[in-house]
């Protein structure tokens, strides 16, 4: 298939290159050879570009290639805080769902973000009028932004396949802004940081508080869960440790257990106590038979040695407690490629404990 990650593509843009360098060499008309020159530096950005994205494995099509150049997100619905006729029953919303984009936010952590919530076709088909749903929020990585996983996983269509193979059950997906990254900002880690915002409590207090306020979504508590993919994977481990009672499981894919510094600076601003809070590897060291701990589910890719060894030293600790589902993704690094096959088996995992 001759797509962005096409071997194909590679090769064509290797022999435009070598045809243009041919030109550029030999002797003759100046504007045509000048032409040659600048082409040939537009194809060799190209295939740059083309490499990392074969090897990221983002873009899969160049729908998707299109969709985020041009800012848009098919099947995307914009929803106004205070909710309204968007939510009324259709057809094609009782087949396929609906994809919001509305704003997210609250008093605790005075940060409001747009995000996105998927509601499942069931939301909208009669016989669950009056039901309530359980909860996942999924954590993007950094740079990166709510709709990475739509463009880079197919988030909302691979649910859509699994609840119609009845391999998952119905769940609302809340994809919140982890960091302000719609501003330019990037990094957070999801910490509450000092004289900083105080992204930990927009996304464990604020965003659940205003999703069951707006939604039929069940109460905070067991049947909510958060997972994310790296940045966003320790962002999930380490709010569904510091916040057992609003996080019934988490899920972590390429995600790291130990805070890292943010822009070669210490987040914490040298206070040993508030990284000790902060530190997944070290909250599973101090867990007690009696406490509640949410489930956990992790994922590497197995040609990634630092991320394999991260997850399972975090999979020892946790085990203690109880057992830990560690997939492995064979011959993947971190990137989208090992967290496309590695998505359905989280989002079975998690509505099916939900």
């Amino acid at each position: 298939m001759f797509g962005p990650q096409s071997i194909l593509l590679l090769v064509l843009l290797v022999t435009g290159f070598a045809g243009l360098a041919y030109v550029l060499a030999r002797p003759g008309m100046l504007t045509l050879r000048i032409g040659a020159g600048v082409l040939s530096f537009v194809v060799a950005a190209v295939f740059g570009t083309a490499c990392v994205n074969r090897f990221y494995g983002y873009y899969q099509s160049w729908t998707d290639l299109f969709n985020d150049v041009a800012g848009q997100q098919p099947g995307v619905v914009a929803l106004p805080p205070e909710g309204g006729r968007l939510l009324s029953a259709g057809s094609d919303r009782a087949r396929n769902g609906l994809l919001v984009d509305t704003q997210l936010g609250g008093a605790q952590s005075a940060i409001i973000r747009n995000g996105l919530v998927y509601l499942p076709p069931q939301y909208f088909q009669p016989q669950f009028a009056k039901t309530t749903f359980p909860v996942l929020e999924l954590l993007h990585g950094s740079p990166g932004h709510p709709s990475d996983w739509q463009t880079g996983l197919h988030l909302t269509e691979t649910y859509q396949r699994l609840l119609t193979r009845h391999q998952a059950r119905p769940a609302l997906l809340v994809l919140p802004d982890i960091n302000g990254s719609q501003g330019g900002r990037t990094g957070s880690q999801c910490l509450d940081l000092p004289k900083g915002p105080q992204d930990d409590t927009y996304l464990s207090k604020d965003v659940p508080s205003d999703i069951v306020q707006r939604f039929r979504a069940d109460p905070i508590g067991p049947h909510w869960g958060v997972a994310g993919f790296s940045e966003g994977g320790f962002c999930a481990a380490n709010l569904a440790l510091r916040h057992p009672r609003t996080y019934g499981l988490a899920g972590s894919m390429s995600g790291y257990f130990q805070p890292l510094p943010e822009h070669g600076a210490d987040p914490f601003l040298g206070d040993a106590q508030l990284r000790l809070a902060n530190d997944p590897l070290w909250l599973a060291s101090r867990i007690t038979p009696y406490e509640q701990v949410p489930g956990f589910w992790l994922m590497a890719g197995a040609s990634d040695r630092g991320d394999v060894d991260s997850a399972r030293t975090f999979q020892s600790v946790l085990n203690r407690h109880e057992q830990t589902q560690l997939v492995m993704i064979a011959r993947a690094r971190h990137t989208f490629a090992a967290w496309n096959p590695a998505l359905p088996k989280l989002l079975t995992w998690a509505t099916d404990r939900l």
